[in-house]
């Protein structure tokens, strides 16, 4: 068992639960009864269960990599773990871009992403 990697797994879990559940609460209802046109609406859906989806498979691979210490998944992890990074990475410039230092309470995502990145990135060394 790699802990750090299991424990970049179940936090990304955690982290795709709250992207799911919370999510339709705050940015999708409220973007979905906008004025938006129905194609761009349809289009911006999509790639918010794109995310969910890519959240999901990471994540488990995190958690079937660290729970049976498969080596050979440690690149791959690694991988994983970068892309959390820039994930998170994203959230800080864009929030900095719109808020400014306030970016830290306006958009909080990047403090889930980042650790699951760290740790994967730390478990696959």
């Amino acid at each position: 068992m790699n802990i750090w990697i299991l424990s970049s797994g179940f936090l990304g879990i955690f982290t795709t639960l709250i992207h799911i559940f919370a999510g339709q609460i705050d940015p999708v209802k409220p973007f979905l009864q906008s004025d938006l046109k129905v194609v761009p609406k349809a289009t911006l859906l999509a790639c918010w269960h794109l995310v969910s989806a890519t959240l999901l498979t990471s994540s488990l691979l995190l958690s079937y990599t660290g729970l049976y210490s498969v080596e050979l998944l440690y690149l791959p992890a690694q991988l994983v773990g970068l892309l959390y990074v820039l994930f998170a990475l994203v959230f800080f410039v864009v929030g900095w871009y719109f808020f400014g230092s306030k970016v830290f309470i306006k958009l909080p995502q990047w403090g889930l992403l980042l650790p699951v990145g760290l740790l994967a990135n730390y478990g696959a060394m």
